[in-house]
Parts: structure tokens; sequence; C-alpha cells
């Protein structure tokens, strides 16, 4: 009894010790960011559009953007061997006359990366007349890559059924999860979920992440863990008149359930946008949101015209503080990845200089 007693009184301490620790996470200070002015350009001699980075198992980073030539997209790649201070060109995924980009990587346990990307045919107007989502996979780290499978795909419509931003993890079980932007409409578009036990090489049905019982275009998803579970941070029009704000949801579930739809980040004029956001964590918890925002613009055309990239780091107790700007406009679809000394790697693609990353630090 007297075992039992004492391994009770254990649990129980190492129980409340490790709720404590959850309430200082999340009352601790948001870390301020300071951002390095030096220009780190992942699309060497090509100009570069919706870049994002991954870390491969040994170290080394790839990044991914978007080039066009001769009526033509292609997805590029190009890798880095020093942390991410400089870039050089790897390779390519894909070539086509259509609606190509928004590639995203993801590396598996067993070493395969696997590359999910939008693919939509276009008619001779340039309208969307079908719609995939599309997984390549690499055996040789991005080098080489080959055609593995659809995520969704499905005829276009008379009404607005697209399908968009295609953003991977791996689940605790190893499974690949893919969150990605589905319309229903030209003013309604929700964020869904679809989940391969198998590498990528088929998918589970959908599971509704956000906007199921909402009105408006969520989109852009990215999702970080963080002590409470799993965030995930999209784009929203919901009961703005159409303008963007950046919101998130929680899943305490690994990614099976979804709630605690929260504001992240909307501009103090009403007239002006804040969207396409992702998430990363430092390696002491924090989270931190990018996004675009033409909110100091003087001449704006959202989302084209007019827009910087700026972050936020979270307060604690659902709260965002410290907005910083890491480049100005025009900065378009930023990407964020978390680096193992506790810095945040930020990238957008910059008129004229191409897909350009600026590492940011962040101190008490």
């Amino acid at each position: 009894m007297a075992r039992f007693s004492f391994l009770h009184a254990t649990l129980f301490l190492c129980a409340a010790l490790t709720a404590r620790a959850l309430v200082l996470a999340e009352r601790a200070p948001p870390l301020v960011p300071h951002v390095d002015a030096t220009s780190i350009d992942i699309s060497p001699n090509a100009a570069g559009a919706y870049p994002r980075l991954a870390r491969l198992a040994d170290g080394t980073l790839i990044g991914s953007y978007t080039t066009s030539a001769s009526g033509s997209k292609t997805l590029t790649l190009s890798r880095s061997t020093n942390g991410g201070q400089s870039f050089t060109a790897l390779s390519t995924i894909a070539t086509s006359p259509g609606d190509l980009d928004n590639a995203f990587l993801l590396q598996l346990g067993d070493g395969t990366v696997l590359a999910a990307f939008r693919n939509h045919d276009l008619d001779s107007n340039g309208n969307p007349t079908y719609y995939r989502l599309t997984v390549c996979s690499s055996s040789d780290n991005g080098a080489s890559w080959t055609y593995l499978s659809q995520i969704a795909e499905r005829a276009a419509t008379s009404t607005k059924n697209g399908l968009w931003e295609p953003w991977m993890r791996l689940s605790a079980d190893g499974a690949v999860q893919v969150y990605y932007a589905s319309e229903n409409a030209g003013n309604d578009q929700d964020i869904l979920m679809q989940m391969s036990t198998d590498g990528g090489a088929s998918w589970g049905k959908p599971v509704t992440v956000a906007g199921g019982t909402t009105t408006g275009r969520d989109g852009m998803p990215g999702c970080a863990n963080f002590y409470g579970g799993l965030m995930c941070v999209f784009e929203t029009t919901e009961g703005t008149n159409g303008r963007f704000v950046v919101k998130s949801v929680i899943s305490t579930d690994d990614g099976v359930n979804w709630g605690q739809r929260s504001p992240v980040y909307a501009p103090a004029d009403t007239s002006r946008n804040a969207g396409a956001p992702q998430i990363a964590a430092t390696t002491d918890g924090t989270l931190v949101t990018s996004f675009m925002t033409d909110e100091d613009a003087s001449v704006t055309g959202w989302p084209n015209v007019g827009a910087a990239f700026k972050i936020v780091t979270s307060a604690g107790e659902g709260g965002w503080a410290h907005k910083t700007e890491v480049s100005p406009a025009q900065s378009s679809w930023p990407g964020l990845l978390g680096q193992e000394d506790g810095s945040v790697l930020g990238c957008a693609g910059h008129d004229g200089e191409g897909a350009v990353c600026h590492k940011i630090t962040f101190t008490s």
C-alpha cells in the first residue's frame, strides 16, 4: 500500500508539473523578431513565385518555386547544403502549359520526398477546365521525380469548384496528411484534409478542417504543432465584405477533429487585406505566423500590388504580438521554415528579384 501511495503521489506530482509547464508556456511573453537584412535568393538565375522550403533528414534544405517561360510554368527546385545561407539549382518537378503552381515538399520516414501541387487544365482563354492536386515522388533527395497520385480531381463547372494550395505534414503515426482549399462557390471555400497511409500512393476521404459552418473563402492553409495540439492558419473573407483576414483552428487529436476558430490578424483599416498565411514553430515552442498585407500601401491592387510580408508571434492564450515586416511591397505568397538553431527562414516572391528569403531570429 505504501508503494502504491508513493507511485500515486509521484504520478500526481508529474501531472501537476506538466499542467504548470503548459500554463507557463501559454503565458510566456512572445518572442521579439529580428529580421536579417541579407537577402538569400533560392531561385538562382530565375524569377520565382510561391517559394517554400523543406528540410531533409541529412540537413539539406530544398527550396521550391514556380517559374514561367514560353507560355508554360515549371515547378523548380534549388538546394542548400549550408543551412540556408545560399542555394544552387537542383531539378524540376514538372512543366505544363496549364495552371501549375503551389508546390509543397515533405520527406517521409523512408527518405522518399513528396511534392504536392496544383495541376489544372486551361482553355484557350485561360479559364480552368479541369482541377487536380497532384503528387510526385523522389527517391534521390529531389534530384529526379516521378508521378505518384492525384489527391483530388474534378472537372470545372459553372459554379466555382477549384482545388488549391496543398500543404503536407506527417501525423504522429507516420501517415501523410494533406491540407488544401476546396471551392464551393465564388464566395465560399473550405479547408479540407485527406490522409494517406501508403506514402501518398492513395488518399482517404476528406475531413473538413475549417469553413464547414461558415461562409467565406477559407484558403492557404498551413499548420504547426504547439503545446496545445496542432494549429492551422488560413485566410478567409468570413464576415468581411470580401476582404481577407487571417484566422486559425486547433486540433487536439492530431488533425482528426477541429475547432476553436479564432482571429490571428486583421488590418485596422477594414478596406485593406491580410492573407496568404503560413505558420512555423521555433525550437522553444513559439508560433510564428506570416502573411502578406496591403495595410500600409498608398497604391493597392490586392493581392498583386502593395502587399508587404509581415509576421506576428504567439503571445499565449490565443493572442498574437510583435508585428514585424520581413520585406516590403511587393512581397507575394510568403512561406516559413523553422530552423534547428531557433531561427526561422521567411521567403517570398519579389518582382524582379525572384524568390528571396531572410533569416529571422528572436529574443525574449
